[in-house]
């Protein structure tokens, strides 16, 4: 079917495309067709013709916020959980912001808002499937739970996940078994015995990879797997209390790779209260080389994402999917890089 380059994609353009009613359009995009008993052939049609035409849904109008029938309004979020730490959320946020300041216009205008979630109780977000919030998403810092809920939906607007692979969606995150091996070598490299892998007890897939890979390359190194420190969350007082309590023990430390530097900043203190030193008794590796790194005492050694270039690509692809029709999910990933400081 013909139409203008200028003239926006409606639900009526999509059944007249299908040959469908518009209310069956409509439940698809609700997500209600199931309820509704439309047949999936006619379903799977639909969605493809939404993803062909370039669809993009105007919330604004559901808001009965557009005023002006010549600006077109976008609503743009980012998706985190209560749970997970924001430094990485909060460059994503500025990155978004400067790319939305370079191409608003006086017919194209951008809301940027932030949301959060419960971890593992993504599908309770109000609106997320029926497009009545967003005209893109950013999605990171989910749960097992969220993965397979993300994986069996189907979100009318474009969306890239942050930090993990799902099934049909754009993925940006660091080439997966880098960050732990590296991490691990470091340590070993450094003549440790006696590795610890530091982890909060809600492992997200690139938390719990981390980890696995550290494991990994210490048993292929080793002969036997690392002690396990498990933090209640992913905090610096979780992290100080995980590791305070494996040392009371008496069990061996004598190089910490933790998964998150919000966890490491709390090791270092549980290090420092047990009379051990970093890094002449403990050795320490960090992920993500976030602002505060260099200013632990000692500066910490981080392996993890380079922040800066995946935030680059997550806005880069959503933009990307707003824009071009027929643009396949992508999986971009983006190697990590390695920061040597004094806490090894």
């Amino acid at each position: 079917m013909a139409r203008g380059k200028s003239s926006p994609v409606t639900v009526h353009t999509i059944a007249q495309h299908v040959g469908v009613s518009a209310a069956a359009v409509s439940t698809v995009l609700a997500n209600r067709h199931e309820e509704r008993r439309l047949a999936a052939a006619t379903v799977e049609r639909i969605r493809q013709a939404i993803r062909d035409l370039g669809y993009v849904p105007n919330v604004a109008a559901r808001r009965l916020q557009a005023h002006d029938p010549e600006v077109r309004h976008l609503e743009l979020g980012i998706l985190t959980t209560f749970e997970a730490p924001l430094s990485l959320v909060s460059r994503v946020l500025r990155q978004l912001q400067r790319t939305v300041d370079a191409k608003s216009g006086p017919t194209r205008q951008f809301s940027v808002s932030i949301d959060m979630f419960h971890a593992g109780r993504l599908r309770e977000m109000p609106g997320l499937l029926n497009a009545s919030r967003f005209n893109g998403l950013i999605i990171t810092n989910t749960l097992p739970a969220d993965d397979a809920f993300l994986t069996g939906a189907s979100l009318p607007y474009p969306v890239v996940v942050l930090g993990r692979q799902l099934a049909n969606y754009s993925c940006v995150l660091d080439t997966p078994g880098e960050i732990g091996r590296r991490a691990a070598e470091i340590l070993l490299g450094a003549g440790r015995k006696a590795p610890v892998v530091l982890v909060p007890a809600l492992l997200t897939q690139s938390t719990s990879e981390r980890a696995e890979s550290f494991c990994a390359t210490i048993r292929s190194r080793m002969g036997r797997e690392p002690a396990r420190a498990t933090a209640p969350d992913f905090t610096p007082s979780g992290g100080a209390t995980a590791v305070r309590t494996h040392l009371e023990a008496n069990r061996g430390c004598d190089a910490l790779f933790a998964v998150t530097d919000s966890l490491a900043l709390g090791a270092y203190q549980a290090i420092r209260g047990s009379g051990r030193a970093i890094p002449r008794d403990v050795s320490v590796v960090g992920v993500g080389d976030l602002d505060p790194a260099e200013f632990f005492d000692p500066p910490l050694t981080c392996v993890g994402p380079a922040s800066d270039k995946i935030v680059e690509q997550v806005v880069m692809q959503l933009f990307q999917l707003m824009t071009q029709r027929r643009l396949n999910p992508a999986e971009i990933f983006v190697p990590p890089q390695t920061v040597l400081r004094a806490s090894v």
